[in-house]
């Protein structure tokens, strides 16, 4: 016996209202979270307690259930929303405003006898004629600390932020981490960094932990684990003898490599280091061509036709100053060839470009380029509780994209203000306009695009006066201008779902 089809198909208008209130509940939870005066977001966490957030894209992750036709349009925001993550680390919220009002305006246009399919093309036509709209926003140049605050709202931050953004402002040279207890502590680096396991060979039990230094430091690299030092023993005899301090960074140490260099180094007192690479595998390797080309050093390794039998003392690198503290090897002021340098920054700066939809490589990629120049910094951000501390990273970090996009691009005016003059822009286009399925998509995006100050406006208790801010409003323009591209693209998507199957 065949069985029964108990679903149910929604089309049409009715499809349209499903998704309509689906996105109007989405974007109510997440436009609550926009700007200075922006709530966060509490929820069941299930057996780990409440949990908080204040980022559109996990307030879009929470709202959304993962089956059911009326969870469809909210999906595909929530994925259009990491998207916007993933590229801009900021916006998600902006975005999810002006793709709900948008397509609420292109709902309302269908609902009067406007074919779908004709104004979804219609409205995607139209972003090609965005960039210049937003360009003409264009608006005088900021200060650090005006675009920084514009996206952080904790002032600390924002200050610290810009001042260190100020002083190196490539990108990856300022890494933000979860600090402890609820201070903000700006750490600064010169020279090249190596991140390190906690326990170094050849200290004892009692120097673990405490901060070591070593002057005029010669450099040893190994691609292997070291259990026996062979033919090195001759070379590590004569740093004894000549009392010269030797750093060996290799992937691991055991056996009688390991003993051999505790007992010398508290025997007799002699200047030798053993370091592993925090990072195991492929990305040991790739450190650990880093830290030759910052030294200077020729990597031993099976792959490269090096073993330590032919070791020589062309192949060991030099650093004036070696300090190692809290599972980081710094190498100061080390004897790398600068064209040797440089070509291998330009290699990993082409190897982060290309990776646009992995977030956390790109990110290493860039922080790995930033330490080969030397000039860095690592900001700490700490908070009364595990919510706090998390919030305000995030918020750090949408903070340092802004201010890394505003460099390249230049800004516009914030607080929605830009969006409202690209809308003022398109009602002028409509005039002139002679197509009525133009015309309705210029209405469209135009009713996104004033969007943002209606929200802004709303979770300040109905208007913001500019004079209540001590900084200047600005946003990124190349930031503005993609949010708005994600936005008309989702928007016009979700236009196209006719038909629902519940």
């Amino acid at each position: 016996m065949q069985a029964v089809s108990t679903s149910t198909i929604v089309t049409g208008a009715k499809a349209r209202v499903l998704v309509l209130r689906a996105l109007s509940m989405g974007a109510r939870a997440i436009g609550s979270s926009l700007g200075p005066y922006g709530r966060g977001l509490m929820y069941d966490g299930g057996s780990g307690g409440p949990q908080h957030s204040s980022s559109g894209l996990d307030i879009a992750r929470r709202v959304t259930e993962e089956s059911g036709a009326g969870t469809v349009a909210l999906r595909i925001l929530r994925d259009a929303l990491w998207d916007v993550q993933r590229d801009l680390e900021d916006g998600t919220a902006r975005t999810a405003c002006i793709a709900v009002a948008l397509y609420a305006e292109a709902a309302k246009h269908v609902a009067h006898g406007t074919g779908p399919a004709l104004l979804c093309k219609e409205i995607q036509q139209l972003q090609s004629e965005m960039p210049a709209l937003v360009e003409a926003q264009r608006c005088e140049a900021a200060d650090g600390f005006d675009v920084a605050r514009s996206a952080c709202a904790d002032e600390d931050i924002a200050r610290t932020l810009s001042d260190a953004y100020s002083a190196s402002s490539e990108k990856g040279a300022i890494d933000i981490q979860q600090g402890t207890g609820s201070d903000i502590r700006l750490e600064r680096y010169s020279g090249y960094c190596l991140d390190v396991v906690p326990e170094a060979a050849g200290l004892s039990t009692e120097e673990q932990g405490l901060r070591v230094e070593m002057d005029s430091a010669h450099v040893l690299v190994v691609n292997e684990i070291l259990s026996d030092f062979g033919p090195l023993a001759r070379v590590l005899e004569q740093f004894a003898l000549h009392s010269k301090s030797l750093v060996i960074v290799a992937r691991g140490f055991e056996g009688v490599a390991h003993s051999t260099l505790t007992a010398n180094r508290a025997a007799l007192r002699m200047h030798v280091l053993g370091l592993i690479p925090a990072e195991v595998g492929e990305q040991a390797m790739h450190l650990l061509d880093d830290l030759c080309a910052a030294t200077g050093a020729t990597v031993i390794s099976e792959e490269t036709g090096t073993s330590m039998a032919n070791v020589r003392p062309s192949m060991l690198g030099r650093t004036s100053r070696l300090i190692l503290e809290r599972g980081r090897a710094i190498f100061s002021e080390p004897n790398g060839d600068v064209n040797a340098i440089h070509a291998r920054r330009a290699l990993l700066s082409a190897q982060a470009a290309s990776q646009r939809y992995l977030a956390l490589d790109r990110e290493k990629l860039q922080r790995r380029a930033a330490r080969l120049a030397g000039n860095w910094a690592v900001l700490r951000i700490g908070g009364r509780t595990h919510w706090e501390a998390e919030q305000r990273a995030g918020s750090a970090r949408a903070a340092l994209a802004a201010l890394a996009a505003s460099r390249a691009s230049g800004v516009v005016e914030g607080g929605g203000q830009a969006l409202l003059s690209v809308a003022a822009s398109l009602i002028k286009l409509k005039a002139d306009s002679a197509g009525d399925v133009r015309r309705a998509a210029l209405d469209c995006i135009a009713a996104g695009c004033r969007a943002v100050a209606v929200q802004l406006a709303g979770n300040a208790g109905g208007s913001i006066v500019e004079s209540e801010f001590k900084y200047r409003t600005v946003d990124p323009l190349s930031t503005t201008l993609a949010i708005l591209q994600h936005a008309i693209s989702v928007a016009a998507t979700m236009l196209t779902v006719e038909v629902l199957i519940c």
